[in-house]
């Protein structure tokens, strides 16, 4: 029975070192109670306390030698950089001795760094670079919604800017823009450049100043002058070195006295934004004509940006802004009030620029994080097998006086050095990587052209390869510090890794099949994605058709009988080249989004059907639908005296027949333009029905379309830009890309200074839409197949070892009469567990990883059975191939000869 006394003795034992304590613990309280029933309690109490005082400052100082002894950083006295030195000499010798552990070390680490350093490079050119903007989380962009128009949103009318402008009170200043493409000519030869109209405020509100000259006065957005300023690049490529201040620049063959040259690097407007998202070569100031002042509910292609007032917020200014709508449409015509929805909404620069890309991005860097701690499993199962074989050499140094810190040390050196050499690699793999995205990416990504290897990206890839070496080196040095290496040298030869290492081991190998079924599943969704979108019914089934864009500039095409003289010659002559199918001079193509939408109103209509506010409408002179190889499903096409007289005849998309006059003919069913049919527009004849087309991103639903003959377009409405901007397609019986030069002469013999631009085919557009995706899946892919690697050769190594450890065992077992084809199924059993169990764990963080993907997808489920069994099988059978060789050679050991050995 434990008395008050013993329980005292013992709070008064834990005064003693634990080491102390646990060796000799037992017997001071067993001399204790003996001298406590022998002598009594005084006696004892006067003994054990005397044997403490005594005892107490000795064992401490004891245990304060030993734990100095331990971990001690210098041996004999050299001072801690001395030994920094020597390890480093001594680790740089020790890997060159082992070329093929450093080389694999090495290039295992770089591809893993190289992919990381690569995602990490888009994410920040795309996310983190700054803008070169003034404190530009403080930025917004300004747009317009019609609920009723089936369209998300649009741009800014000019009227509805001007009473923004006046009655807004979140911001310091709002400032409009608008894009197009203008005919730069005069010296050189003549191109197209993109120029972007501004108003005076747009700069001031950027905060960004001319490097050279100046920027718009304000005075120069309220009566047109002939002012321009440039950007840098332009600058370098007409101006060459000299100062372009005060010279005169020729668009749409009407000169430009240049004020002003913007910084080296200024980006504006930026790639990624919806509307007016295409960077601008110059800047001329923006002046509403009068028709632009009145042109309320028309004419949404204007971007409105604004700066926040100080102390207001973001959610502040999105109400404040949504709460101006009333007053906006109280200023509209009474026939447009009447059931005019309208809505104003604002949102950050930012996250308009970067905000469609932020996802996938930081997908890619998740999956390739998971890349890179696949690749640090393997290089930790390397170090591990490579500690194994180097246990008798650190027991030695142990032996001779050092201490467990000075080995942690030396192998914390090693890990740096083989990380540093894998980052250096992997950085200028990634850098190579980048710069092989097509270009396509570039102009899809915000920021992407101007990728670089900056501070950002030199500093994170340092950081990841010094976190690398921590994760590969210290992980093995922990598990060995658990054993005495002094015990290596007592079993000589037969010294192999502990039970806790290779439990270290298998579960690194469990980890790597667990992240590569993460990865593969991700990828196999991502390429069913892509199968899916490619397949997809786009309403074009001709892809080889040659496309181009001309500018007609107003200063030579301002009267529409030249304008309409310009198609009709064109088309003619295209017709007369050997080759060509068919051809068509029109205002838009398929699949761009970037056609004209208009109001419009049909006949009688059915009760149920839901009237779309607006409806996108083409302008063509020639065959349409044969050069793009789109069915005429009911009716007929246009005739040539249709072509080239206004009769007042449309062909109409299917689903807009369906909708309206479900059940009945629609030839001769007519529609007008306007919100209702009070319009005062003239009726118009359906002739014919085409097939839905898609005017958008690949799989995308088909918005309801109209065609109509050039010939119908109003005299004035040839002025404006929209039907300035010629957009020329041509079918070929050869390969249309080699009609190029045939069709550029065509353009030349009717205006020889006009500028040929967007020269590309249907099959290079179709390529380029899913160009992102493809990219996703592709670069995801080859994330997985490398995940699957290294999982594979990590588990073939895990085995190897563990079969060169077991040699002696398996020749016991063979020489007692074990069938060779147990000891290959002993292996393989022991191998396919682990994988097993990688499997088992990957499907979980699978089922709960891919739902991040779901916005991703194409008519793919996110948990498809087909992708998750097909990646389960194929990752089963590389790793039976991975075990298999290893167990195939222990399957083959001589007993004779391993007893012998031993």
């Amino acid at each position: 029975m434990t008395t008050l006394s013993t329980r005292l003795l013992r709070l008064l034992l834990r005064t003693y070192p634990r080491e102390f304590r646990e060796r000799f613990g037992a017997d001071l309280e067993a001399d204790f109670e003996q001298l406590l029933r022998a002598r009594g309690r005084a006696a004892a109490w006067r003994y054990a306390l005397s044997d403490l005082r005594r005892a107490i400052p000795m064992t401490h100082t004891d245990d304060q030698r030993a734990r100095q002894r331990r971990y001690a950083v210098t041996l004999g006295g050299d001072n801690h950089m001395g030994t920094m030195t020597f390890d480093l000499r001594h680790s740089l010798r020790a890997l060159l001795k082992s070329p093929v552990f450093t080389a694999v070390t090495v290039l295992t680490l770089a591809l893993g760094i190289g992919a990381n350093s690569a995602i990490f490079s888009l994410v920040n050119a795309v996310l983190l670079r700054p803008l070169g903007y003034e404190q530009p989380e403080r930025l917004m962009m300004i747009h317009e919604k019609i609920p009723a128009s089936g369209v998300p949103r649009f741009g800014v009318s000019p009227p509805d800017y001007l009473d923004l402008d006046q009655m807004q009170g979140s911001f310091t200043d709002l400032g409009v823009y608008r894009t197009r493409a203008m005919e730069l000519s005069g010296t050189g030869t003549p191109e197209s450049i993109t120029v972007a109209q501004t108003s005076a405020s747009v700069f001031p509100l950027l905060g960004v100043g001319a490097a050279e000259g100046r920027t718009f006065l304000p005075e120069e957005d309220q009566a047109e002058q002939a002012v321009a300023i440039i950007t840098e690049g332009l600058r370098r490529r007409r101006f060459a070195a000299s100062s372009p201040i005060g010279e005169r620049i020729v668009l749409d063959r009407r000169p430009y006295t240049i004020v002003g040259v913007m910084p080296a690097g200024f980006q504006f407007p930026k790639r990624g934004l919806e509307f007016n998202g295409t960077p601008a070569d110059a800047y001329l100031p923006l002046v509403f004509n009068p028709f632009e002042r009145r042109a309320r509910g028309m004419m949404y292609n204007h971007s409105v940006i604004g700066r926040l007032k100080d102390g207001v917020t973001i959610e502040q200014a999105t109400r404040d802004t949504a709460a101006l709508v009333g007053r906006v449409v109280e200023n509209y015509p009474a026939n447009l009030r009447t059931g005019w929805q309208m809505q104003i909404a604002s949102t950050p620069l930012m996250d308009e620029i970067a905000g469609q890309v932020r996802r996938p991005l930081l997908i890619l860097l998740g999956a390739v994080g998971l890349v890179l701690l696949v690749a640090c499993a393997n290089v930790a199962n390397l170090f591990l097998s490579r500690a194994v074989a180097r246990q008798r050499e650190l027991g030695v140094r142990v032996a001779l006086g050092a201490s467990r810190y000075r080995l942690f040390q030396m192998l914390l050196i090693e890990s740096l050095l083989l990380a540093l050499a894998g980052g250096g690699l992997g950085l200028l793999l990634g850098n190579w990587a980048v710069r092989a995205v097509p270009a396509v990416i570039t102009t899809s990504l915000p920021g992407v052209s101007d990728v670089s290897l900056d501070v950002r990206v030199v500093t994170f890839t340092l950081a990841l390869s010094i976190a690398t070496a921590l994760f590969f080196g210290l992980v093995p040095m922990i598990a060995g510090m658990k054993r005495e290496l002094i015990d290596v040298l007592r079993e000589g030869a037969r010294a192999a890794g502990g039970r806790g290492q290779h439990r270290l081991q298998a579960g690194l190998v469990v980890t790597s099949v667990a992240f590569a079924f993460v990865l593969l599943v991700a990828s196999g969704l991502l390429i069913r994605s892509f199968n899916n979108l490619m397949n997809a019914e786009s309403g074009v089934n001709a892809l080889n058709v040659l496309s181009m864009e001309v500018i007609l500039p107003s200063a030579s095409y301002n009267q529409a009988s030249r304008v309409r003289s310009f198609y009709q010659t064109v088309h003619e002559r295209i017709l007369n080249i050997p080759g060509v199918a068919a051809a068509v001079v029109t205002t838009d193509l398929p699949l761009r989004a970037d056609g004209e939408r208009r109001a419009f109103a049909p006949e009688n209509p059915d009760p149920s059907a839901v009237l779309e506010g607006s409806i996108a409408l083409t302008w063509a002179h020639g065959d349409y639908f044969s050069t793009f190889g789109i069915p005429l499903i009911r009716g007929r096409n246009f005739t040539s005296e249709e072509q080239m007289e206004n009769r007042l005849v449309v062909i109409v998309s299917k689903n807009l027949a369906d909708r309206f006059w479900p059940g009945q003919d629609p030839i001769g069913k007519r529609l007008k333009w306007g919100l209702n049919a009070a319009s005062p527009a003239p009726w118009q004849t359906v002739v014919g029905v085409s097939g839905d087309v898609v005017d958008g991103p690949l799989g995308s639903d088909p918005v309801i379309h109209v065609y109509s003959p050039y010939a119908e377009t109003p005299d004035g409405a040839l002025a404006s830009p929209l039907w300035r901007t010629v957009k020329i397609a041509v079918n070929g019986d050869v390969d249309a890309a080699s009609l190029t030069p045939s069709v550029r002469a065509a353009i030349a013999a009717v205006d020889p200074a006009l500028a040929v631009a967007k020269v590309t085919t249907m099959r290079e557009v179709v390529r380029d839409m899913s160009a992102p995706q493809r990219f996703s899946a592709t670069v995801l892919t080859a994330f997985a197949a490398g995940a699957l690697l290294l999982a594979a050769i990590g588990l073939y190594g895990v085995l190897a070892f563990g079969v060169a450890q077991r040699t002696r065992e398996i020749g016991v077992r063979l020489a007692l009469g074990a069938a060779r084809s147990e000891v290959l199924g002993l292996i393989l059993k022991q191998g396919m567990m682990l994988v097993g169990v990688g499997l088992v764990i990957g499907l979980a963080g699978a089922v709960a990883a891919t739902r991040v993907l779901r916005s991703l997808l194409f008519e793919t489920d996110v948990y498809d059975p087909m992708t998750f069994a097909i990646v389960a099988v194929l990752l089963a059978v590389v790793s039976l191939a991975a075990c298999y060789v290893p167990a195939r050679r222990a399957a083959v050991v001589d007993p004779m000869v391993t007893l012998r050995t031993e």
